[in-house]
């Protein structure tokens, strides 16, 4: 199936003091928040390269990824965690995440979002 279907992707962009923000929706309020975060090309770029580095077969344990609204991505091989508050994960790591999806479905939506970024606002073709 579709990530587009599976996760019901939809982009949009919203003019406030005008200014554009473009936005993301999907199953998820965490991960709408997290995608979000990462505006502009190179940010989307460190993501995927972050993933690329987890999802190479030789690669064990993982990687925090902190974002600049203090909210964290804790990527493995085989999936992905997204916490809303940094500061109680690194209080508790025990924690259960906000949300949580296989690592290879979080990179073609990290993908889907970057086309969307670079190409204003129009969809990314699916």
């Amino acid at each position: 199936m579709s990530i587009v279907i599976d996760y019901k992707i939809s982009f949009g962009v919203k003019r406030i003091h005008d200014r554009d923000f473009k936005f993301i929706r999907t199953i998820s309020s965490s991960l709408d928040s997290i995608i979000t975060e990462f505006r502009n090309i190179i940010n989307c770029d460190n993501l995927l390269g972050a993933i690329n580095l987890k999802l190479a077969p030789s690669s064990p344990g993982e990687i925090l990824y902190t974002t600049q609204g203090l909210q964290l991505i804790k990527i493995t091989h085989a999936t992905t965690e997204i916490y809303r508050d940094s500061a109680r994960y690194d209080s508790n790591p025990d924690i259960t995440a906000d949300f949580t999806l296989p690592t290879a479905d979080f990179k073609e939506i990290v993908k889907i979002w970057r086309e969307f970024v670079v190409n204003g606002d129009v969809y990314p073709n699916f």
